[in-house]
C-alpha cells in the first residue's frame, strides 16, 4: 500500500524528463512514474488481495488514485486487471455469486453475507457449501448442512445432513472467465463415476423440488439462462465462444453496463503499517485435493510452510528448517520455517495452511532444524 500510494503522488506530480541515474528508491519511483504516465498504454494488473484486510479500502482507493494519474480512463488498451484470489472469481461475481451483487454487477436486493461473516455468525440456518468449506464450529450451529464435496472429510461426516458428490475440474462443463473478461469454454473430458451427476443437474432437481423449478434439460441451457440473466452477456452462444472465447466488453451488448462515477478520492497518506508479521497466502504448485487423495501423488505434498525476511528470522530467532507455532487471532498452525531474500520485512508468506487477518506471533520454535528446507 504504501509504495503505491508513493508512485501515484510521484505519477501525480513529476513531469517528464530525462531520467538521471536513481540515487535511491524514492528516485527510481519518480523515474518509473516518469515512464509510466507518459507511456501510451498502461495496463495495472493487481491481485484481489489487496482488497482484503483492515486497510483493503484505503488500498483500493490508491489502487483508483494510481489508475487516474496514470490516465488509464479512455485508452482503449489501458485499464486495470483483477486477477482474482480463486478460480473463475470474476465470472462468478459477474453472475451474480456475490453478497453485495447480483446478475451483471448489479446491487443485490437485501445484504448479503461473505464467507468469513457466515462463520462468525451466532446462528446459522440451512447452510448449502457448494465446493466450500466452513469452520467446524459454525457447521455445528447451523439447523441442516447440505453439502457438494469432492471427497469425504471428518468435518463434513459429522455435521452434514447431505453430501453430494462434487464433479472434479475434469468432469465439468460450461463456462469460465478470464480476468480480461474472456468468456471461455469448459469442456468435460473424463466421465462422472457411478450415480455422480453435475453440480448444475443436482440444484436445478433441488429448484424442482422446493418450487422454484427451472426447467433445465442440460448444461447448455445454463449457459443461455446466464446470457439472459446478465445484461453484458446477451446473445452470447456456446458456439460463439467457440475455442477462442469471447470478450464481452467488444460486443455492443456491453453498453448495459454503466460506468462507475469517477472517484474523487484524495490521495491522503495511507494508514500506518500494522505492527507485527502478516500472514499473506502462498498456495503450492503441488498443493490441492489430488496430491492429499491420491496415493501416487501423496509424495509431492508438503505440510505448512512458513516463509520469512532475513530480517524477521534474525529478530525472532529462527532458521530455515526450526519448525515453529504461528499464532494469530486466537488460531495457530505448526510450520517449518524457510528463510527468503525476496519476502519483504513484516510479511510472512504461508502455506499449506490458513490463519485469521491479524498480527502474526511466532509463538514458540517447537523443534529446531527439524526440517531440511
Amino acid at each position: 500500500l504504501d509504495e503505491l500510494a508513493t508512485k501515484a503522488r510521484a505519477s501525480a506530480g513529476f513531469r517528464p524528463g530525462v531520467a538521471s541515474t536513481p540515487a535511491g528508491p524514492a528516485d527510481a519511483v519518480r523515474a518509473a512514474a516518469d515512464v509510466l504516465r507518459y507511456a501510451r498504454d498502461v495496463v495495472v494488473i493487481w491481485g484481489e488481495r489487496l482488497a482484503a484486510g483492515g486497510r483493503g479500502g484505503e488500498a483500493v482507493e490508491t489502487l483508483l488514485a494510481l489508475a487516474g494519474a496514470l490516465g488509464v480512463e479512455g485508452k482503449d488498451e489501458s485499464g486495470l486487471i483483477e486477477v482474482p484470489a480463486g478460480t473463475n472469481g470474476r465470472g462468478l461475481r459477474e453472475v451474480g455469486c456475490s453478497p453485495t451483487l447480483g446478475p451483471g454487477l448489479a446491487d443485490a436486493h437485501g445484504e448479503g453475507m461473505t464467507a468469513a461473516e457466515i462463520a462468525e455468525a451466532d446462528q446459522l440456518g440451512a447452510v448449502l457449501l457448494f465446493e466450500a468449506t466452513l469452520p467446524e464450529a459454525a457447521l455445528a450451529g447451523a439447523s441442516a448442512v447440505i453439502a457438494f464435496s469432492h471427497f469425504h472429510g471428518e468435518s463434513l461426516d459429522v455435521h452434514a445432513d447431505v453430501v453430494f458428490p462434487a464433479a472434479v475440474y475434469a468432469e465439468k462443463e460450461g463456462t469460465v472467465t478470464h480476468p480480461d473478461g474472456r468468456l471461455q469454454r469448459v469442456r468435460q473430458a473424463v466421465g462422472h463415476p457411478d450415480q455422480a451427476r453435475a453440480g448444475w443437474w443436482v440444484l436445478a432437481e433441488l429448484c424442482d423440488r422446493t418450487g422454484a423449478g427451472l426447467d433445465i434439460l442440460g448444461a447448455p441451457m445454463v449457459t443461455e439462462l446466464l446470457t439472459e440473466a446478465v445484461p453484458f452477456y446477451a446473445g452470447i452462444t456456446l458456439d460463439e465462444i467457440g475455442g477462442q472465447g469471447v470478450r464481452w466488453q467488444e460486443r455492443d451488448a456491453a453498453s448495459t453496463l454503466a460506468p462507475d462515477e469517477p472517484s474523487t478520492a484524495q490521495l491522503a497518506g495511507p494508514p500506518a503499517a500494522p505492527e507485527g508479521l502478516r500472514a499473506v497466502a502462498a498456495p503450492s504448485f503441488w498443493g490441492g485435493y489430488e496430491t492429499e487423495h491420491a496415493p501416487s501423488l501423496r509424495f509431492l505434498a508438503t505440510g505448512p510452510r512458513a516463509e520469512l525476511s532475513v530480517e524477521d528470522a534474525r529478530t525472532a530467532g529462527v532458521q530455515s528448517g526450526d519448525e515453529v507455532r504461528l499464532a494469530a487471532g486466537g488460531e495457530s498452525v505448526i510450520a517449518v520455517v524457510a528463510v527468503r531474500t525476496g519476502v519483504p520485512a513484516g510479511s510472512l508468506f504461508l502455506t499449506g495452511a490458513t490463519l485469521p487477518d491479524a498480527p502474526v506471533e511466532i509463538a514458540t520454535a517447537v523443534v529446531a532444524g527439524a526440517v531440511d528446507a
